[in-house]
């Protein structure tokens, strides 16, 4: 268990090329596989195709609806893809493959600026596998791609005021509008505050250092930059859609942090909670690490502490809480954990239950997760062994401290290579949509869905939705014009002279994003209750006159 096993397979490299090529194995693997999540992957996808059918880049429609909940980065971002490989899932997704795998070398960047090349390594791999950022790489939303340009920022802010070379800190500039594009203004405030207040802790307090630190990053030539790159979008919009857009925008900013309600003293620990589960493997680590730096007073882990401690005040302080509001603090928690991992070795008992504990704890859910994954949903019997290898690794190498990394890599290669082809047999938009498209080219014929809504059907549909549509609604529509319709059992015979184009079972439970409970009702219709699912029939009736 000693730290130099783990040092000396740090300089193996055969050891850090398989590291390299599994993490960008099970990032990339069947992400091309799964039909579009609903609901939040949906809108990107489907404003993305708009934007090439119409040859709008700048205006964003979903379902050609005016759209203003977030800015365009990640739309942009999915489009050129788009042009590059064609519109279907795996383009969807890479851009967000490609943002992920990005921060994860952006982090082994700044850990090797700071602390040098190993401790950047595990960094790398503490980030890759966090629970919470490897789940967001997988679909199409802001969240990573924004976690990308954010630790870029801070990459280049560091290099270039360690160096004392401005171009960099120019850069960074450039980087925080892309920010801004993706995401919104508020992360001025958020990259702000960790600026000044480690510029202030990195010269103790004394105000004539920072202000010769604050000259040296020029705010004078970098805000304007800022405003250009990251405003004009803003600005056009406003141009066009007026108060519409603006209120939008703060709803979605300003009045999302301050205008909902308290919940009182559960709001303190929120993000308390969401590390512990959505920065496994290395939650219980860095819960010690955290609170052994602020005790060591380490000089060294400033920047990371600050990173990470003023993310999570303004989020803690802010009324609106979602989960994904912390990744971007991910980068900062993998630093400070693989320093404690590279340069500590623990003394005394408790110390050592602690360190050691923290560690081995995660590997056993791991391990648990996979078995579970396995019996669950019939997989073969050979991903048995992804359980053991963890075992298997510890007692070829006798690590223990990369080894919630090797752990949290098997689950994954399970979930992807398995688990999810499993629940894609209960996803079937993929198949409406050509069932649409096969009977129905014309793109003017609008798409009808009785009593709900799911949000990737404009994608597939490749046209128009309706969205709750009423039984009487359909039948008028029936008399004036072709009509096609997403239907429940007992309205099909409503429609009289109507075919049916496709009929099966679609999930009905809400966000697929609360994968957990999505999981649990494919494990229940694997076995015959359809009770988290819904019968419908896509129906067609030709209008004549």
């Amino acid at each position: 268990m000693d730290i130099k096993n783990t040092e000396k397979l740090l300089e193996n490299r055969w050891f850090i090329a398989l590291f390299v090529f599994f993490t960008v194995f099970v990032y990339f693997w069947n992400i091309w596989l799964n039909d579009i999540w609903i609901p939040n992957e949906a809108f990107y996808a489907e404003a993305a195709r708009e934007m090439l059918e119409s040859g709008n880049f700048l205006d964003i429609y979903y379902n050609y609806e005016p759209r203003f909940n977030k800015p365009p980065m990640t739309y942009w971002m999915v489009v050129f893809s788009y042009l590059v490989f064609g519109i279907n899932e795996f383009a969807t997704r890479l851009p967000i493959v490609l943002s992920a795998l990005g921060s994860n070398f952006l982090v082994y960047l700044i850990g090797k600026e700071l602390y040098g090349r190993k401790t950047g390594l595990v960094a790398a791999a503490v980030m890759a596998f966090s629970f919470q950022f490897v789940i967001n790489s997988r679909y199409a939303s802001p969240e990573v791609p924004l976690t990308f340009f954010f630790t870029l920022t801070l990459y280049l802010f560091i290099v270039g005021y360690r160096r004392r070379k401005f171009l960099y800190i120019f850069l960074s500039y450039i980087a925080l509008g892309l920010v801004v594009l993706t995401k919104g203004f508020p992360y001025i405030i958020v990259i702000g505050g960790i600026v000044i207040l480690y510029l202030l802790l990195e010269n103790g307090f004394d105000f004539r250092g920072f202000l010769k630190d604050l000259r040296f990053i020029h705010l004078e030539i970098g805000l304007p930059v800022v405003f250009i790159l990251g405003f004009s979008w803003y600005i056009y919009m406003y141009l066009k859609f007026g108060s519409g857009f603006i209120e939008t925008t703060l709803n979605e900013t300003i009045k999302r942090a301050v205008a909902r309600k308290s919940r009182g003293i559960s709001d303190l620990f929120f993000y308390v909670i969401v590390i512990l589960w959505g920065f496994l493997p290395y939650s219980l680590f860095f819960y010690y690490s955290f609170v052994r730096a602020l005790k060591d007073k380490k000089k060294e882990l400033l920047f990371p502490l600050v990173w990470f401690s003023v993310m999570f005040i303004i989020f803690t302080i802010a009324k609106g809480k979602i989960p994904v509001y912390i990744m971007q603090a991910h980068g900062a928690m993998s630093l400070i954990v693989a320093y404690y991992l590279i340069n500590r070795n623990p003394a005394g008992f408790l110390d050592k239950i602690l360190y050691y504990g923290s560690l081995i704890v995660p590997v056993v859910i791991s391990s648990v997760a996979i078995a579970g994954l396995v019996y669950l949903f019939k997989l073969d019997f050979m991903y048995y062994i992804a359980a053991l290898f963890p075992l298997v690794y510890l007692l070829r190498y006798r690590e223990i401290r990369i080894l919630p990394y090797i752990s949290t890599l098997a689950l994954f290669f399970v979930f992807t290579v398995s688990a999810l082809v499993v629940v894609e047999r209960f996803r079937p938009y993929d198949k409406i949509g050509m069932a649409i498209n096969d009977n129905v080219p014309e793109k003017e014929i609008p798409l009808y869905v009785e009593r709900f809504f799911w949000h990737n059907l404009p994608f597939y549909a490749k046209r128009k939705v309706y969205r709750d549509a009423t039984v009487s609604q359909m039948i008028e529509v029936s008399r004036e014009r072709p009509l096609l319709a997403l239907v429940l059992p007992e309205t099909k015979d409503k429609i009289k002279g109507a075919v049916v184009l496709w009929e099966g079972y679609l999930y009905r439970r809400g966000s697929e994003s609360r994968f957990a409970i999505l999981l649990k009702y494919v494990y229940r219709a694997m076995h015959g209750d359809y009770s988290g699912f819904e019968k419908r029939y896509l129906i067609y009736k030709r209008w004549v006159r």
